[in-house]
């Protein structure tokens, strides 16, 4: 029996305001109010502020980002 990979298989959409973008981590504050950890690696800086909405899958216990939809 293999192991299930750590990125779950449905995509998710997520809107709101960068409270923090490093080259590996990010934290999105979205327009709900919760906080959603991103894994940030391989994307271009997004400045913290910024309004953005993204696709993103779960990456146990983060996210990693499939593509930023809009935004800076």
């Amino acid at each position: 029996m293999q192991d299930r990979a750590p990125l779950e298989d449905e995509a998710q959409v997520f809107s709101g305001i960068v409270k923090v973008w490093r080259s590996d981590y990010g934290e999105l504050l979205t327009d709900s109010g919760v906080t959603v950890p991103l894994v940030t690696s391989g994307y271009r800086p997004v400045p913290v502020g910024a309004r953005v909405t993204l696709v993103a899958r779960k990456y146990k216990p983060l996210f990693q980002i499939d593509r930023i939809v809009d935004g800076a």
